[in-house]
């Protein structure tokens, strides 16, 4: 079984998952990464991944024992060091969704509801073992200062405005086919990347060359 590949699922129970607004929008409100199912990097704030990342990664939070959704929620924030916090509205469904696949069980404790692995779900996870060992290497193994922090916070705040503006002002364009605008579009945010990309290889050059 690979639940990790599509972004919209039903579950045997006839929930369905979907978008919650246009292509590259998702469940979660905050860019981790890019792809067809997310887009952008971690931040404090930062939640929006692909639907089939964060399941994996709730089975992994899940694997040390169980727990309810606010511990399972601050668990994943101090492993992070607080540059990662999904939302309870991105992890309970996800979560039932799991339960819906036999991957996790839960059980009434109290007045919440507590998770845990089934044999099921601790298979898929070892068979998940390299995207969950990629997901967590995207985070600094050390908690950021607080002043890389708040440039963090800037630079996240700045990607969802750049996400929002070409959403918005390319609405009309997706709406009449205009494909000339949206590659337009695209070759703009391409072009960034790859500065971005350059920006990065040499700034890891120059840390390199002063370790040596």
């Amino acid at each position: 079984m690979n639940i990790f590949n599509s972004c919209d699922h039903r579950g045997r129970h006839g929930r369905f998952f979907h978008h919650d607004g246009p292509r590259g929008a998702f469940v979660d409100k905050q860019p981790l990464h890019g792809g067809r199912c997310g887009g952008g990097g971690p931040g404090r704030r930062g939640e929006r991944m692909e639907r089939g990342a964060l399941r994996f990664v709730l089975l992994d939070a899940l694997s040390d024992g169980p727990k309810h959704g606010y511990e399972i929620i601050k668990a994943l924030e101090e492993r992070t060091h607080g540059q990662w916090v999904p939302s309870a509205g991105a992890v309970y469904p996800a979560l039932q969704y799991l339960n819906d696949l036999d991957l996790v069980r839960d059980f009434p404790e109290g007045d919440r509801r507590v998770y845990e692995l089934t044999a099921e779900g601790r298979t898929e996870l070892a068979a998940q073992a390299e995207r969950v060992e990629a997901f967590w290497s995207r985070f600094a193994a050390e908690p950021p200062s607080p002043s890389s922090q708040h440039e963090v916070e800037f630079l996240q705040e700045e990607l969802e405005d750049l996400s929002k503006t070409i959403w918005r002002g390319l609405r009309s364009a997706i709406g009449a086919g205009d494909r000339d605008a949206i590659r337009q579009v695209r070759a703009v945010v391409e072009r960034s990347r790859n500065e971005v990309r350059d920006l990065i290889a040499a700034g890891a050059a120059t840390s390199q060359t002063g370790m040596e």
